[in-house]
């Protein structure tokens, strides 16, 4: 490729001419940290590997329990023992495939029924990037927060400058003597 004239904002991460475009001249990504989010990998998904969704959340046990017997795993065997691929789709989601979940709905006078939907597992990491956006509890988000971490960016290595920037390097020209010094004697 090849660049126009060379102009100081393109070596500057305060202009968009010049920022990496993943980070926005930042120089790190804010992102959802797996041992953040596993924070107990020895523990099961039962016994709470996962904050929140474990046994004390009726829902979100719900839906791990339905995951965890679609691909013929115990939801008491520790996180860490569970298969890559396995903790792979609870933590990013199972794409295209379709699993059969089961949910409790509704309780009271009326009693709970139990209701059975097939779609993709949305994961756990999704989840809370999204919730992360929609929510407008900041106690919430402060709770999600505690999940994040701040990685270099993986397209600049932490430099905050766009590839144009960052490869361009200035060839030597010819050898330039320094200018005579010219020494006056004293009167």
């Amino acid at each position: 490729y090849s660049l126009g004239e060379l102009e100081p904002r393109l070596f500057s991460f305060n202009s968009p001419m010049g920022a990496c475009p993943s980070c926005d001249g930042l120089g790190h990504t804010d992102v959802f940290d797996r041992q953040r989010v596993v924070a107990f990998p020895s523990l099961s998904l039962a016994s709470g590997a996962i904050k929140g969704w474990d046994r004390r959340n009726a829902y979100y046990f719900e839906i791990l329990e339905s995951l965890t017997a679609h691909y013929n795993v115990d939801i008491d065997t520790p996180f860490e023992d569970l298969p890559e691929a396995v903790q792979q789709v609870i933590l990013h989601g199972s794409g295209d495939e379709v699993i059969r979940f089961s949910y409790l709905m509704g309780s009271g006078e009326s009693g709970a029924r139990k209701l059975t939907k097939k779609h993709a597992f949305e994961a756990i990491i999704p989840n809370f990037e999204r919730r992360s956006r929609e929510t407008d509890s900041n106690a919430e988000r402060d709770e999600l927060n505690r999940s994040r971490s701040t990685p270099a960016c993986p397209d600049c290595k932490g430099t905050p400058l766009r590839p144009h920037a960052r490869h361009l390097f200035m060839a030597e020209g010819p050898q330039r003597r320094p200018p005579l010094a010219l020494h006056h004697s004293p009167p």
